[in-house]
């Protein structure tokens, strides 16, 4: 007599397969970038004791080329942090590799306080600006990944042409990521012909006609039958 066997509901096809948390990441990355903006205003070191005889115009004037990079790269990272969140709004489920390019995004994201100092120590030397240049650089292509993943691999229904999403984003961060190199080669070229000032972190103000990253992505179409 045979007994025929009932059979069960598959389960997963394995541990990795399971999405990680979204709300943890989006909580990590809030954090980091809440401490890498806050880590910034440290480079800013106003006189402990002021005389009634002292200039205090003078101290602050002195500031004024630390001031102006503390503020530009403050934007700097309110800019990758808003394109961040966008992107998670779009994000449907959080996979590994999705994981790893956020951390990679993160680690660079925290250079970007030492690398400010380290400007604002060398004013004139064009060696700070390119490393700090790049360092923008190295987040713009973790996001750019982040952001091929998420809309080719993870997008949510929000979504309707992955490829046209992609493609208007990817243009986006070119133009970013020209407006990072011009940044790193205007330092360069005041070098070479010996003029004064620090003209090259005024570009990076221009990534706020970027956005960072603005796509103007729109919901998934209805279907009709689904109208009626």
């Amino acid at each position: 007599m045979s007994v025929e066997r009932q059979a069960t509901p598959a389960g997963p096809a394995s541990p990795d397969a399971t999405p990680l948390p979204k709300g943890r990441l989006e909580a990590l990355t809030d954090g980091i970038f809440a401490v890498s903006m806050t880590l910034l205003v440290l480079d800013l070191k106003l006189p402990e004791h002021v005389a009634f005889t002292d200039d205090i115009g003078t101290n602050l004037a002195e500031l004024l080329p630390r001031f102006d990079h503390y503020v530009i790269s403050f934007v700097v990272l309110c800019l990758f942090w808003l394109s961040h969140l966008r992107m998670m709004r779009r994000l449907r489920e959080v996979d590994g590799p999705f994981m790893a390019l956020n951390l990679a995004f993160l680690l660079f994201t925290t250079f970007v306080p030492a690398f400010t100092a380290f400007v604002g120590n060398n004013p004139g030397h064009p060696r700070p600006a390119i490393l700090y240049g790049l360092n923008l650089a190295l987040i713009l292509c973790c996001e750019a990944l982040m952001w091929r993943r998420t809309l080719l691999k993870l997008a949510n229904d929000s979504i309707a042409e992955p490829q046209v999403a992609w493609h208007a984003v990817r243009n986006r961060l070119a133009v970013a990521l020209g407006i990072v190199v011009a940044g790193m080669t205007i330092p360069i070229l005041q070098a070479h012909h010996g003029i004064q000032g620090h003209y090259g972190a005024y570009v990076y103000v221009l990534l706020l006609a970027v956005g960072v990253v603005q796509p103007k992505l729109h919901r998934a179409p209805v279907p009709a039958d689904s109208a009626r």
